[in-house]
């Protein structure tokens, strides 16, 4: 039994490895901005250096946070035409009532409320898409009700806007260097190094040409993109990530490119989880929506599973070394290097975009507590009651029924008919963007 999962560990450590190697070989690339040409006849461009935007703020229950947020907002210094589209999801608190006091003495405010849940999408997707259909901007911003942000936010997204870029994929953090003291408890710091290690493999990713995850708190699209990828939505019900699946989809339409922006000025700042335990419980939501193939790449979920498994297997591995002393050297071996891979990238990292604090003894100790923390979501995540939820409905069983309905359709048609059978085509999955705004 040892040996075997020794072998395994070392199977699943391998790749993992080399992944933290493509990270770090990334953060040396060229960024977008130098790295490649311009593309002056791309269908995918700006009509002006200062287009209309439109910032949708998706809220539900947020009255203690959402005035910061859209206090924030209000400061921002864009000097083309703007929106601020506060949609109200269902709150039962005053939430509505602070969008409109802002409404009342700003004009560039306005509320949309949601009075009905989607049986499709998840909560945060349908309010962001209600948004959306209300709004007018050439340029579509998404953000959190718990975020704030520099007064060039906007402006610096949209200069990210060259010719042929549809996305613009922004930095996110909890822990600025104007909030860190000597009395910030560490489990802030392990938070903050945690979201800068998802910033950077973004930031990587995005550089080799691949776009397969964003940060719904902060990113940028070009309307016409949005809407020539068929808006949100997928082949079944999912309760979140569908940003992640917008990303895929707007990277892969022709001639499109996805930015990442780590500009001083681009940076968004989200509220911290609120403790250890709420984190946690976080990052198994986070967890959970990856457990849908139906929404991923293959590229992208073997990389997520493959960190998943190896996550398990060396926690499970550690945990057996009093009794399979046998274990301890390929334990060992396996942990050090990928924490030794893991502390490099986030102390150069954190040089790089000016957060060395994220770095060195801080680094090291994310490094090492890391694959507790993943291995313990991963498995949190499949036994959370609430992991197979869209809205207000329950569709852990209609994912199995849809396609035990496509297995039998396709065996029960016959070839001489010429009919075509198998899965939806992909048109059909996302519809036009009016009926992806519909439930």
């Amino acid at each position: 039994m040892a040996q075997v999962l020794a072998a395994a560990l070392v199977l699943l450590a391998v790749p993992l490895v080399a992944a933290q190697a493509w990270v770090i070989w990334g953060m040396f690339r060229p960024d977008e901005r130098r790295g490649r040409r311009s593309e002056p006849g791309s269908r995918w461009r700006l009509s002006s250096p200062t287009p209309s935007v439109s910032v949708v703020v998706p809220a539900h229950d947020e009255e203690a946070r959402l005035p910061r947020t859209l206090e924030s907002l209000s400061r921002l210094a864009y000097p083309g035409p703007i929106e601020f589209v506060v949609v109200d999801d269902r709150s039962t608190d005053g939430t509505a009532a602070v969008a409109e006091r802002f409404a009342a003495r700003d004009p560039r405010f306005r509320l949309v409320r949601v009075t009905e849940p989607s049986r499709r999408h998840a909560p945060k997707v349908n309010a962001v898409m209600a948004g959306i259909a209300a709004s007018r901007g050439e340029v579509i911003v998404t953000t959190d009700a718990d975020c704030a942000f520099p007064p060039g936010w906007v402006s610096a997204l949209v200069r990210r806007f060259a010719p042929g870029v549809v996305m613009v994929c922004g930095f996110v953090e909890t822990l600025p260097p104007d909030q860190l003291t000597r009395r910030t408890p560490f489990w802030r710091l392990f938070e903050a190094a945690d979201w800068f290690s998802l910033m950077l493999v973004s930031r990587s990713m995005l550089r080799h040409g691949h776009a397969y995850a964003s940060s719904a708190n902060n990113q940028a699209y070009l309307r016409s993109a949005f809407e020539a990828a068929g808006g949100f939505g997928a082949g079944a019900r999912a309760p979140s990530g569908d940003e992640d699946l917008l990303a895929q989809r707007l990277g892969a339409l022709p001639g499109a490119r996805v930015v990442f922006a780590a500009d001083e000025d681009a940076r968004a700042v989200t509220a911290s989880a609120g403790g250890p335990l709420r984190f946690l419980r976080q990052r198994s939501r986070w967890v959970s929506r990856y457990r849908h193939a139906v929404h991923y790449r293959p590229a992208f979920l073997l990389g997520l599973v493959v960190l998943g498994l190896e996550s398990i297997a060396l926690a499970a591995s550690v945990l057996a070394t009093p009794f399979a002393p046998a274990l301890l050297p390929v334990v060992a071996a396996c942990y050090a290097v990928q924490t030794a891979a893991m502390v490099v990238g986030m102390t150069v990292g954190a040089r790089q975009l000016g957060r060395p604090y994220l770095g060195g003894l801080t680094a090291l100790a994310w490094a090492l507590l890391h694959p507790w923390l993943i291995a313990t979501a991963v498995l949190w995540s499949w036994v959370a009651p609430a992991g197979r939820r869209a809205g207000a409905v329950g569709y852990g069983r209609s994912i199995v029924r849809r396609r035990w309905r496509l297995l039998l359709r396709a065996l029960s048609v016959r070839p001489d008919r010429g009919v075509r059978c198998g899965p939806v085509p992909a048109a059909r999955h996302s519809g036009a963007p009016t009926r992806a705004w519909r439930d």
